[in-house]
């Protein structure tokens, strides 16, 4: 048989192998799946950088993705700024006086972001009791245009209607479009440069997304003492015409949704107690929408708390000065709200699981507050050990 014979009996594979062409055609469905994968692939990679670059108060993204874990289980919920997770720990107070609550705190938050904060609350809740901490309320008036802290809140709650209504309540014209479009380059540019708190805040976020529940219920804190320098920090409280404006419309929300029990608070400073004219002042309008302001600003012997020894700065309880607060604080609640409840055995085991967990964390930052480490516990401390046993 000739060549040319042999040659034209022979199938198109094997003709085409037979000049050289050894790679059989790939099928349309497997290019465009190896197109898919790779579109997925850059996908995840950039999700990841986004997560990474998405940089701030890693407490901040504890508290706030923590309330959506807790399953309509509390029963009192604290809202305000970093005084409502440092100040109070309310794994603490169930061990105590056998009520459930949380810290929804927000270091820095302005004061315009709290009917907002209250509606996610309930969004997701129903208490028998918000506190709401007035410290974003008593600043002056640059403190609602922090950008910083307008997104710490708004960057790490629920994409949706009260996020956008947020939005346009408390962020100035010029800056909506920062938080209305998904623009990290342009937010979160230069986060890199601080990659420590960067990572911090990554895994902040994985842990809340793995962990089935909040652990320690937004508490944080410094293992630190305060100095002698922030004993000497003189700061006065200011009640502007705009805080009034923001506070009367918060009110007036708070009656709108039917809220009975809202409870207005000052927590106690080291060294700034609350002006008695502007204690007046928010007392009768509490009063004037049926709530109540009360100050404990004055309260701080009474609770048995001593200055530089219990704070770890001007503003804030350290562990010990917690343990102290909370007790104090959650005796006046108890004494003066209906929070009994029936639990599930199954929501027992569960915060008394918290309340070992917080107790452990607690006991390490009282461990360290005589050496003045500084270190900062929140609920990635929870994690961490036994990530690293992984």
């Amino acid at each position: 048989m000739s060549e040319e014979t042999k040659e034209n009996l022979k199938s198109p594979e094997e003709s085409n192998a037979s000049k050289g062409d050894v790679k059989p055609k790939k099928s349309k469905a497997r290019t465009i799946l190896g197109y898919c994968g790779f579109i997925v692939g850059i996908a995840a990679v950039l999700f990841v950088a986004c997560m990474f670059l998405k940089m701030t108060e890693p407490v901040n993204v504890a508290s706030l993705q923590g309330i959506y874990k807790e399953k309509n289980t509390l029963d009192v919920v604290v809202i305000g700024a970093s005084e409502a997770y440092a100040n109070y720990c309310a794994p603490l107070a169930y061990e105590e006086y056998g009520y459930t609550s949380y810290s929804y705190g927000v270091s820095g938050v302005p004061g315009s972001l709290y009917k907002s904060m209250v509606r996610e609350v309930l969004d997701n809740q129903n208490p028998k009791l918000i506190v709401i901490e007035m410290n974003g309320l008593l600043q002056q008036d640059y403190y609602y245009d922090r950008q910083g802290n307008l997104h710490g809140y708004l960057d790490n709650i629920n994409y949706g209607d009260n996020r956008d209504e947020a939005i346009e309540y408390a962020v100035a014209d010029k800056d909506k479009d920062d938080f209305k479009t998904i623009n990290f380059l342009n937010v979160y540019h230069n986060s890199w440069k601080d990659s420590g708190k960067c990572i911090a805040t990554l895994f902040t976020r994985i842990g809340m997304f793995l962990e089935p529940k909040s652990n320690l219920k937004g508490y944080s804190t410094r293992a630190k003492t305060a100095s002698a320098d922030d004993l000497d920090i003189t700061k006065s409280n200011h009640f502007t015409d705009k805080s009034r404006k923001i506070f009367d419309d918060l009110m007036t929300y708070c009656n709108e949704r039917g809220l009975q029990n809202v409870l207005f608070v000052r927590f106690p400073h080291m060294n700034k107690d609350t002006e008695p004219e502007i204690a007046e002042e928010l007392t009768n309008m509490a009063s004037a929408h049926g709530y109540k302001f009360v100050d404990f600003s004055h309260s701080k012997e009474e609770a048995g708390i001593v200055p530089v020894y219990d704070y770890y700065n001007d503003e804030h309880f350290n562990a010990r000065g917690a343990r102290k607060f909370t007790s104090y604080f959650g005796n006046y609640l108890v004494n003066n709200y209906d929070l009994k409840a029936n639990y599930s055995d199954e929501l027992k085991k569960s915060w008394e699981d918290s309340v070992a967990k917080t107790e452990e964390i607690l006991t390490r930052a009282e461990q360290d507050i005589d050496k003045n480490l500084g270190r900062n516990y929140y609920e990635l401390s929870v994690y961490l050990p036994k990530w690293f046993k992984v």
